[in-house]
């Protein structure tokens, strides 16, 4: 039996309605009854993919491309943003061709984690995409990334000697492993 309830939200104020991001005030109201502000992203219109893509020889497709709020260039996996238009299988298939000038056979979900479930409900969906072959569409001319392909164990040794720092994908591919059966439980 859950004993947790959730929160009622009782009114909402817009902070800030930017084309990229709306931030709101809400005031909710506690399970206790004591009230509350609340400052978040309105409620999601679009969702994100993330591809795990491996080639025939086993490597894994990373990225390098510059972030600019930690004004860090950061290892990350192929993936952008849902159009309205398109489900999210369909946005990886355009992403990984746009970003790295390949496209996947064989594409499998592997679910989804929340980007920041404290502030947005925007999801970020997972896919395993095997099978590559040579988009024969151009690169989307706004994408600055490096492509590379590692191995396991140089995989591995990025996240050994902390250069990875992009938290998205250290949840995909923690989610990914785990379904694979390489994070195993104690007890297990």
């Amino acid at each position: 039996m859950n004993s947790i309830k959730k929160w009622k939200q009782l009114s909402r104020k817009i902070l800030l309605n930017h084309h990229r991001m709306v931030v709101v005030e809400d005031l909710i109201e506690l399970p206790d009854g004591e009230t509350m502000e609340y400052i978040r992203f309105a409620e999601s219109t679009s969702d994100s993919v993330a591809a795990i893509a491996i080639n025939e020889a086993g490597e894994f497709l990373l990225q390098k491309e510059y972030s600019y709020p930690p004004n860090e260039i950061m290892w990350q996996l192929a993936g952008g943003s849902v159009n309205i238009d398109e489900s999210p299988e369909q946005a990886i298939d355009r992403e990984l061709s746009e970003e790295s000038g390949v496209r996947a056979r064989h594409i499998e979900s592997l679910g989804f984690i929340y980007t920041d479930n404290r502030r947005s409900n925007q999801k970020q969906h997972i896919f395993v995409c095997k099978d590559l072959y040579k988009s024969s569409e151009p690169a989307d001319k706004g994408e600055f990334v490096e492509n590379h392909w590692v191995g396991f164990d140089e995989l591995v040794h990025l996240f050994e000697n902390d250069a990875v720092h992009n938290v998205t994908m250290m949840a995909a591919l923690s989610l990914y492993f785990a379904k694979l059966g390489y994070i195993k439980r104690e007890d297990g």
